[in-house]
């Protein structure tokens, strides 16, 4: 194998949630951008271009901050595994209860 194989990391439930979330963050802020567009060159009434915009918008923010807290905690999680073989700790051994 070579070292940029081994360097490739697989796609874990989280980090797919986590693209998968910037995905919808994408769409939502386009789709919201081209709604209130529409809206301006009155290509629907402005009314009902802001309120789906402000829906398609409110989309786009509730995607990035799962897409954030999804791939932040991927990071956090790899950096605390490497700081710990870093360190030499061990993994916590199970209770005997």
């Amino acid at each position: 194998m070579t070292p940029v194989q081994r360097a490739k990391t697989p796609l874990t439930r989280t980090r797919l949630i986590g693209f998968v979330a910037m995905a919808v963050c994408a769409t939502g802020y386009i789709g919201g951008g081209l709604t209130l567009l529409a809206g301006k060159t009155d290509q629907i009434e402005m009314t009902h271009a802001a309120i789906a915009g402000a829906a398609l918008l409110l989309i786009g923010e509730i995607g990035l901050w799962v897409g954030a807290a999804c791939l932040g905690l991927t990071l956090f999680k790899k950096r605390k595994a490497m700081l710990s073989r870093l360190l030499g700790r061990c993994p916590a051994a199970p209770s005997e209860v």
